[in-house]
């Protein structure tokens, strides 16, 4: 009996469960460019605008050098260690990981600290899983293109969590 009632009870918290999670993602419109990937739009430290290719297959968010010399120039960036990796296409290559020290998807979804490479030939930048992985869980749709993305923080929140640790 303590069993079946314990079940019970568990399994009608479910869907409350379930409509929490739904609360608390964030839905951030996508578009295609030509035939290509899916972006997503983002502002990083210090208003810099950029468009963020979504790409599940990129372990890091990539920056382009036009991007990272603004963040740069903006005291934004501040260098972790540097990497050994293999490129999309087989090159082995060795990157720098830098902290940005934040990267907003929206009013309602802003990361701070995400970890960063910048690639010699980085035409564009990318939205990779080192954003993705502190968003989850998260999802691609396509009719409409969003990326759903969870655990994200308001733009309020970390305006409060930098006036805090000042003071």
């Amino acid at each position: 009996m303590f069993r079946s009632t314990t079940l019970l009870a568990i399994l009608s918290l479910l869907p409350l469960l379930a409509q929490a999670e739904l609360m608390s993602s964030v839905s951030l419109p996508m578009w295609q460019q030509g035939a290509g990937g899916y972006y997503v739009r983002g502002v990083f430290s210090g208003g810099i605008e950029s468009e963020l290719l979504v790409d599940t297959g990129s372990s890091y968010v990539v920056l382009s050098r036009g991007t990272f010399a603004k963040l740069k120039r903006n005291g934004a960036t501040s260098l972790q260690r540097t990497i050994r990796g293999t490129t999309a296409a087989g090159r082995s290559m060795e990157a720098k990981v830098y902290s940005i020290s934040e990267l907003a998807l929206s009013e309602d979804c802003v990361l701070r600290d995400v970890e960063a490479v910048v690639l010699r030939n980085a035409d564009r930048d990318i939205l990779g899983l080192s954003a993705l992985r502190r968003l989850q869980p998260f999802s691609l749709n396509f009719a409409p293109a969003a990326l759903t993305v969870s655990a994200c923080q308001p733009l309020a929140d970390v305006t409060l969590a930098a006036t805090s640790t000042v003071e």
